[in-house]
């Protein structure tokens, strides 16, 4: 119920995938190495390890997951035209209920334009859940994504816009013996999430090149971040104690849907560093989100999310 109560789209606006500290590192590179430079088409493949499990890009909403003490491997492998559309498909592999495996696929297709004034992107992201019974899966799988910000500044703002739609299941079981007869009951409950988000972001980005060979580099960008949503949850189930079920709907004491407005939920920072050298990138990346409204007992209201990213272009 904490996904459902709280998670109600919080994006990193300025943490889109993290192949794009690789790529401005690597077009800059070539541009100082190559005078006649121009944009190529390339293939990316990436293997990432971590705590994110919900969201490629929204760590806030990854800051909401219940499993966020679990170890996360996310290989995944991209194409990117030089036009700026792309395709990316990824897994999750960690280690559940059933033992290390595979836990979800993801495909996202893309396009980002980036030149000296602006950075705009926008995506859509799928997540194809093996078992939506399972607290380790995602219960978003639709992803729509779209951010803009201005580089010009020192202070680079930037705001970007989210709606996220997606479905997680549980079920609840109950024996018990009635007039001297074994029964056992059952409940399965089927939650569908629509959540609609704002961001601001404030960034500043550090460039070093050259740093231990003439065609290496560095990229540190932190990002501070406002994360304000709306969300709605619609609760439906699936019993065979009718009678006991209609009795307590009746006298509200089951919920059909939860509501909630929109409101600024969560403050968050971000920290991105990325060192290229040639056609490897090596990307560590820490987020820690506080969540301003008020929590429920037993609930963190401070989150941290890590990941460290190993990619190779070609």
């Amino acid at each position: 119920m904490l996904i459902a109560g709280t998670g109600f789209a919080q994006t990193n606006p300025d943490s889109t995938l993290s192949r794009e500290d690789s790529l401005e590192l690597i077009n800059q590179l070539s541009k100082l190495l190559n005078s006649g430079y121009e944009p190529v088409s390339y293939v990316f493949l990436n293997v990432g390890i971590g705590n994110r499990l919900f969201s490629i890009k929204n760590n806030a909403l990854n800051a909401f997951q219940t499993t966020n003490n679990r170890i996360i491997y996310s290989p995944s492998l991209a194409y990117f035209h030089k036009s700026g559309f792309g395709l990316t498909t990824g897994a999750n592999l960690l280690t559940d209920e059933k033992g290390f495996g595979v836990n979800q696929f993801s495909l996202s297709p893309s396009y980002d334009l980036t030149n000296k004034d602006i950075s705009f992107g926008i995506s859509y992201a799928h997540y194809f859940v093996k078992n939506k019974y399972s607290s380790f899966s995602s219960p978003i799988q639709n992803d729509f994504y779209t951010a803009l910000s201005y580089k010009k500044t020192w202070i680079q703002p930037g705001v970007a816009l989210g709606y996220s739609t997606g479905e997680y299941k549980e079920v609840r079981h109950k024996d018990t013996v009635i007039a001297g007869i074994k029964r056992h009951f059952y409940d399965s409950i089927n939650y569908q999430l629509n959540v609609f988000s704002v961001m601001l972001s404030a960034s500043h980005q550090f460039s070093w090149y050259g740093v231990m060979s003439k065609s290496d580099g560095i990229i540190f960008r932190p990002t501070l971040m406002l994360n304000a949503g709306s969300g709605k949850t619609t609760i439906s189930h699936n019993t065979n104690a009718v009678l006991l079920f209609n009795f307590l709907e009746k006298r509200g004491r089951i919920a059909k849907s939860q509501q909630s407005k929109f409101e600024l939920q969560s403050i968050g920072l971000n920290l991105d560093l990325d060192y290229t050298i040639g056609p490897v990138s090596f990307e560590p990346q820490f987020y820690i989100d506080y969540y301003l409204q008020a929590a429920d007992p037993g609930s963190k209201k401070i989150t941290p999310i890590f990941t460290f990213n190993v990619g190779y272009s070609f």
